[in-house]
């Protein structure tokens, strides 16, 4: 399969945020509770870096994956969102261990300290909750601080050179491109949008900051903004639709029209038409 990204539309920014947002809706209480039960296990695993890591990157993905079954017109179940989820269990946990492995070795290698010891990356007691605050606010800030500061650093981790690039996910299992076809499809895409990739890449890096010091239970739907994020661009970039299917509206699933379908989506099956 050849694959040509195209020049986004002025304004893609802005565009994008509104479109994440639209989707993040659909499914919002389904989404959110996964993201949740992820940000808590980061919590729970705080001595366990590369797990953290790799358990954030997960979030991040299943929510490319999640925006893209919303945009089939309707809000998906639980049960549609863990089979999708599932269908495409082996690419999450392959890229989300291959990115947070070269990850690890980029800061042993180049951006650790002499005085911090190397296996850091898989077990360390610095910087460790042992004791919620008195305080709620304190308290939800060191919950959801490790899940943040991850997020933080994901922009970095998806635009490793020469390994992955912030589009290639999605390529991969929507469009269902071999890994380096899919990375050479996500570059050449990202350097003819650089001003809106370097504009989601400074989402990553401040709004995760913002949530932690002002609302820190906003951080698990900052991971569902931003993969939905993720997804809108990929879907303007590769497929030339800027804008989300359109709801179904009264109990009626709208058909999925041709061009939005994804080789790497199942079309969702049919449910019955609801009574008025």
């Amino acid at each position: 399969m050849v694959v040509e990204p195209q020049r986004a539309a002025p304004g893609a920014l802005r565009r994008w945020s509104l479109q994440a947002l639209g989707l993040i809706t659909r499914a919002l209480s389904v989404w959110l509770g996964l993201i949740l039960l992820l940000c808590l296990a980061i919590f729970a695993g705080q001595r366990l870096p590369l797990v953290s890591g790799m358990l954030a990157l997960m979030a991040f993905f299943g929510s490319v994956l999640v925006a893209a079954r919303t945009d089939q017109a309707a809000a998906p179940s639980i049960t549609d969102v863990l089979v999708m989820l599932r269908s495409h269990g082996l690419s999450l946990v392959a890229f989300s261990g291959v990115i947070a492995v070269a990850g690890a070795l980029v800061w042993i290698f180049f951006l650790a300290r002499p005085e911090v010891p190397w296996w850091n990356v898989l077990y360390t007691e610095r910087n460790i909750v042992t004791a919620l605050s008195g305080n709620w606010f304190i308290a939800l800030r060191q919950v959801f601080v490790y899940s943040a500061y991850a997020l933080g650093l994901l922009f970095f981790g998806l635009n490793i050179p020469g390994l992955t690039s912030f589009l290639q996910f999605p390529c991969t299992t929507l469009l269902g491109l071999p890994f380096r076809a899919a990375y050479r499809a996500g570059a050449a895409a990202q350097m003819k949008n650089l001003g809106p990739m370097l504009g989601v890449g400074l989402l990553f890096i401040l709004l995760p900051v913002l949530a932690v010091l002002l609302l820190p239970p906003a951080v698990p739907l900052l991971y569902c903004f931003l993969g939905a994020l993720a997804y809108v661009s990929f879907r303007e970039i590769f497929l030339g639709i800027g804008e989300n299917q359109a709801r179904a509206t009264a109990g009626r699933r709208l058909p999925v029209r041709p061009p939005r379908h994804l080789p790497g989506l199942r079309p969702l099956p049919d449910r019955p038409t609801q009574s008025p």
